[in-house]
């Protein structure tokens, strides 16, 4: 069986979530070498090559494609409707038409749909919750069909004495000016929101939000390992895993227009200690309670 992999990622910040798969697939019985022939393709970081990189993995004639997310998904798409593919954190599939519903995808795409933008009201009720007396927060947001939304969310948990600042960015190369605005605004607090570019450009937002001693608050729980002060966010490393066992089915024999896409059911509280002693900001007892780690 040979099974194509392409993301987005950069080769060298990648291996440990292709290597969490490739090991439960093979908890599962499908190991690399004897098994399974993989084909893993990385974009570095530019999302211009993935067209070319999805046209090669698909020419490869695998037999099943992992796309982790929207960015990868759709090139593949445009050169597959028949091998099966499998994706680990795309927001919405159905908004996007990725696929016909959540229960009966109906193509040849199923995986685990990412919980990410029905989660922002959630993170800013956290951050004023660590800081009450906050009154300008900064939001990096792409324009996707979900932005909006995610918006909205967050200003109705703000409230109306703390001004939401957005900053809009489509591809990493955008992101300087996004966090210039931001500068020049003086806001108070940098929330991420749920994109993958966030996650890949991390340190970069982390070096900015640390040069101006400012909270950030992210959607994903690696970056409060990296030095955010609070992440709220599904658990990864299970979607990659159910990612995995949707992916034995496939090799099975199963369908995926038959393979229901899953959906998150557990999510983690990460609070950051050391990130709070360096900003002088003494954590609420009743979030150090809640949380479900927190970093000494």
């Amino acid at each position: 069986m040979r099974i194509g992999i392409i993301t987005l990622a950069r080769s060298s910040a990648e291996p440990n979530n292709i290597k969490l798969f490739t090991g439960a697939l093979a908890g599962l019985g499908w190991v690399a070498g004897r098994d399974i022939v993989y084909d893993v393709v990385y974009a570095e970081g530019d999302q211009a090559r993935l067209p070319a990189l999805a046209e090669k993995i698909a020419a490869g004639k695998p037999d099943v494609i992992l796309a982790p997310s929207a960015f990868e998904l759709r090139p593949v798409l445009k050169n597959t409707h028949t091998v099966p593919v499998v994706f680990w954190g795309v927001n919405d599939p159905v908004a996007q038409d990725f696929v016909k519903s959540l229960a009966r995808p109906g193509s040849n795409v199923t995986g685990v749909a990412n919980i990410g933008w029905e989660l922002a009201g959630k993170r800013m009720q956290l951050l004023k919750e660590a800081l009450p007396g906050i009154s300008r927060v900064g939001v990096l947001v792409t324009p996707a069909r979900s932005a909006s939304l995610e918006l909205k969310l967050i200003e109705q948990a703000a409230g109306a004495g703390v001004k939401v600042i957005p900053a809009m960015l489509k591809e990493a190369r955008e992101l300087d000016a996004a966090l210039a605005l931001l500068a020049e605004s003086r806001v108070e607090a940098v929330l991420t929101t749920q994109i993958s570019v966030f996650s890949r450009e991390r340190r970069r937002i982390l070096e900015f939000a640390s040069a101006r001693g400012i909270p950030l608050i992210a959607h994903a729980a690696s970056m409060a390992d990296d030095g955010s002060l609070i992440a709220y966010a599904s658990i990864f490393s299970e979607r990659i895993d159910r990612s995995a066992h949707i992916v034995d089915k496939l090799l099975r024999g199963t369908k995926p227009a038959d393979i229901p896409v899953e959906r998150p059911t557990r999510f983690e509280l990460v609070v950051n200690l050391k990130a709070a002693r360096k900003l002088g900001i003494k954590m609420p007892e009743k979030l150090l309670l809640r949380a479900d780690r927190v970093i000494e």
